[in-house]
């Protein structure tokens, strides 16, 4: 590849490698997030808290419906469109014309915000990447801090920082090139620009093959675990209250694997998304242990 500044010497594009370890990253983010504001709530108010599904909601069938489409329509969709806005004002801010937009990429739905033919210093992008998440999670903390009667400020934090993936993997790359490259955001992917005397071969886009491996190994294992929680999360209640299903505890009270409650005031699902981290942590180090002896076996 050229490294030249008239040529980008690496451009992202949203390949289905690419989206899948994004996705696999945001699954991540979503599940360490949960454990991380659920026992920052716990800390401030002295109560824990379902940022899933709430074991209070009422048992009305209208009721039930106004906050499912709450939690899982309004706050998702105003959520990303707030973060969505914030990108184009720090475009505006470092002097591009922001674009925004959505689309369907490997049969995932996306919202983006770019400012194509212009470039940005690295410094400007990391910026004009990170400054959504820091802006909406820090308000929102806050007033959970304050408010602990608006729970829904900790379902923002998790969904912002899980919609996050994208923007952190890219940043995480260019804090290890130097301040001299520049950054074009496109509406298909971020193209990397560098001066004639960077060499291509220093900068961090391409690995071995060895830890592309690893890596793929252990995001695998802990999608598989992580995704099941994220299904344990939104699909069960639902299905659970259809089948009214009776309340049931899997694992003790300090370490539970699923709480389901159900009673005439209404019903909820809880977990221990800590125990939840430590399974996928372990799977994921058995999975990269296994992957070691196999290769060495077969070498």
């Amino acid at each position: 590849m050229t490294t030249t500044g008239d040529r980008p010497i690496h451009v992202f594009r949203l390949t289905p490698a690419l989206t899948l370890r994004w996705s696999s990253l945001s699954i991540i983010l979503f599940v360490i997030t949960a454990a991380a504001i659920s026992s920052f709530y716990q800390v401030i108010h002295g109560y824990k808290r379902s940022w899933i599904f709430d074991a209070a909601v009422y048992s009305q069938q209208a009721w039930q419906i106004m906050l499912f489409l709450v939690y899982f329509v309004a706050i998702p969709l105003g959520t990303f469109l707030i973060h969505e806005l914030i990108h184009g004002l720090a475009f505006i801010a470092f002097g591009g014309k922001p674009r925004y937009g959505v689309g369907i990429e490997h049969f995932l739905p996306y919202a983006y915000t770019t400012a194509p033919r212009r470039r940005f210093s690295r410094n400007a992008f990391l910026v004009i990447s990170l400054t959504p998440l820091f802006v909406i999670d820090a308000i929102a903390i806050l007033l959970l801090a304050v408010l602990p009667q608006a729970p829904w400020l900790g379902w923002i934090v998790i969904l912002n920082t899980a919609g996050a993936s994208g923007d952190l993997w890219i940043a995480t790359l260019l804090l290890r090139c130097p301040r001299s490259v520049t950054v074009e955001d496109r509406k298909t992917g971020v193209a990397i620009y560098a001066p004639a005397d960077v060499d291509a071969r220093s900068l961090p886009f391409r690995q071995s093959s060895k830890v592309k491996s690893t890596l793929r190994n252990w995001l695998d294992l802990t999608v598989l675990v992580l995704g099941l929680l994220v299904f344990v999360s939104f699909l069960l209640p639902v299905l659970f209250d259809l089948l009214n299903v009776p309340s049931f505890l899997v694992g003790t009270d300090s370490l539970q694997l699923l709480n389901w409650e159900n009673s005439p005031k209404g019903f909820g699902i809880s977990f221990n998304p800590w125990l939840w981290i430590a399974i996928a942590t372990v799977l994921s180090l058995v999975g990269v242990l296994f992957q070691s002896v196999r290769d060495r076996s077969e070498s």
